[in-house]
């Protein structure tokens, strides 16, 4: 029998299930904010060149005599909305009393004042990432991204080898120890590894806490599963936003936040292995003893020996390039693949870009959150309703619509329509988180078994490849100023959502369709029309011989297992 027939006489999602679930989506909350709290500890507040001679300078005017001595020294800021220059100083010339300022030249400052309204302490202010040194803070969070897709690789795959409980720990203990050690960084080569090594561990505590939850639910709870873990990432941002606004002093937020992850070390005596994992290595006793005992949690009896006879087949696996071999098949593969780029440039890119909105980042961070939780809901209710397509390609193209719009109110509104350029990119990144949701069950559904799992891997590079790309165009407002600045990001990521989006009405409808096993199954897709779904009918069907030869406390074939 097929492992999910052992799941179903489980229960789909019964008690033992829900507390697994559940608890395995709670280091999820951490990487949600871990990956969100680079909005605000590295945070470019106003600034100013620092006075020189003027030892208790701040950005804050202190009184008449500061406020001559700072329009005597700093130029007004040739565009943007500044008060003043941030990164020129007017050069000093040699007079009988001491020095002063020519007004005609001006020359790059070394050091500087910073704002303090919105943020106390930041990355950026500690070590001067602004100016000639702006596009570090890019550096940085392109490092996160970097560690996400080494991830991937040397954390996420192992776990088919090594298993998904040992990979799992790893990676917490590599997260825990990482988010700490950030909080006394003393440089950027240091942050920049440990952002890596930070981004690697959350892609791999996801994936394995995600896989070892999921292998234990039936089909029928497969979509709510898949979706209510990203509710949990959401949760992350809610939290972030929230911390962030109370600890406004980048150290103390660091550490504040990521001090609870230590916690998750506990796993190790309560987080179980995957008995999926351990029947493919033949660990039968274990995942035996695994099964009973979620069996007793819920309730239910298995067979006295569920390995035995026919109950569990081997998957021959095929080459990946076995997907190349016939023109429909490249075209979809390709169009997957752009589609993982680019829902993973969009999603990223503009959870990043919100920092540049203007407005309040705290309110900005926020509302983001709300419109992601809004888009989790709404698949939760579309998904099986309209169809993977449907739901895919409408938001991908209306989500780049919504982007691509807020060219029109800095065009024709400057900053008094700022409101409407927030409120067109926070809609758009609703759809893109939407988008998200939508093709991890969309692409494991188009992909034949036989493939599945090298081509989700695959799909899975090309979306933290467009993840590590994310921050450079998501920070382009720091390249170009103005409110124009604002815009070509996401008039970028506006224009290739919408263009993937249309590229997607190629791809196939797959509800209520059955899953493709093989290249020829996956080649035939298109011919199929869709038919009712009958989840309970079809298991029974496919399932018949093996459910007729199993009693819940009676004997079965003693025939040795196979895979």
């Amino acid at each position: 029998m097929k492992y999910d027939a052992i799941v179903k006489l489980l229960g789909d999602f019964g008690p033992y299930q829900k507390r697994l679930y559940f608890l395995l989506c709670i280091p999820m909350i951490s990487v949600g904010i871990q990956t969100m709290l680079t909005i605000f500890t590295l945070g470019v507040p106003d600034h100013r060149c620092a006075l020189p001679d003027w030892d208790n300078d701040t950005y804050t005017i202190q009184g008449e005599k500061h406020a001559r001595a700072v329009n005597a020294a700093i130029p007004l800021p040739t565009e943007g909305t500044q008060l003043y220059s941030s990164c020129l100083i007017k050069s000093t010339i040699n007079t009988t009393d001491g020095h002063a300022f020519d007004t005609n030249s001006t020359r790059r400052c070394e050091k500087w004042v910073y704002d303090t309204d919105v943020f106390s302490s930041t990355i950026v202010t500690k070590f001067g990432w602004v100016c000639d040194m702006k596009l570090t803070k890019s550096h940085a969070q392109m490092m996160y991204m970097l560690g996400s897709l080494v991830g991937s690789v040397l954390l996420v795959s192992p776990s088919d080898f090594i298993g998904r409980k040992k990979m799992f720990m790893v990676s917490v203990l590599l997260h825990a120890v990482s988010t700490i050690v950030t909080a006394f960084s003393p440089s950027f080569a240091i942050i920049g590894i440990l952002y890596f090594i930070n981004g690697m561990s959350g892609i791999a505590i996801w994936s394995n806490a995600f896989v070892v939850g999921v292998e234990l639910v039936g089909p029928s709870k497969r979509v709510l599963t898949g979706i209510i873990c990203e509710i949990y990432w959401t949760v992350g941002v809610f939290m972030a936003a929230t911390m962030a606004y109370l600890v406004r002093d980048w150290r103390h937020l660091q550490l504040i936040v990521s001090a609870p992850t230590v916690l998750f070390l506990a796993y190790y005596w309560f987080m179980p292995e995957s008995p999926r994992w351990l029947i493919s290595k033949q660990k039968y006793e274990e995942a035996d003893r695994i099964l009973r005992h979620a069996a007793k949690v819920n309730k239910t009896s298995l067979p006295s020996n569920i390995f035995s006879g026919h109950m569990l087949e081997r998957r021959k696996e095929e080459p990946l390039w076995r997907m190349f071999t016939s023109p429909s098949l490249v075209i979809r593969s390709l169009v997957l693949f752009l589609n993982w780029f680019v829902v993973s440039l969009g999603f990223y890119g503009l959870g990043l870009n919100v920092a540049s909105l203007g407005g309040s980042v705290y309110t900005n961070v926020f509302i983001t959150a709300v419109v992601e939780l809004v888009g989790h809901v709404a698949c939760l209710l579309l998904l099986d309703r309209i169809g993977r397509k449907s739901l895919h390609c409408t938001a991908m193209i209306l989500g780049g619509v919504f982007c691509t719009a807020t060219i029109l109110p800095v065009i024709y509104g400057g900053g008094s329509l700022n409101w409407l350029t927030i409120a067109l990119a926070l809609t758009g990144r609703g759809f893109a988180v939407a988008s998200f949701d939508v093709i991890w069950l969309y692409s494991s559904e188009l992909f034949p078994t036989v493939i599945r799992n090298s081509a989700l891997a695959v799909a899975n590079i090309c979306a933290r490849v467009g993840g590590t790309a994310s921050p450079y165009i998501a920070n382009l407002a720091l390249v170009i100023s103005g409110d124009f600045g604002r815009a070509v990001p996401l008039i970028i990521f506006g224009t290739s959502m919408a263009v993937a989006g249309l590229a997607a009405l190629a791809l196939p409808e797959t509800l209520n369709n059955p899953l493709p096993d093989t290249i020829d199954d996956a080649r035939q897709m298109k011919r199929r029309s869709r038919r009712p779904e009958n989840t309970r009918t079809d298991f029974i069907r496919s399932n018949a011989e093996e459910l007729a030869n199993l009693q819940p406390n009676g004997d079965a074939a003693t025939t040795k297992p196979t895979l």
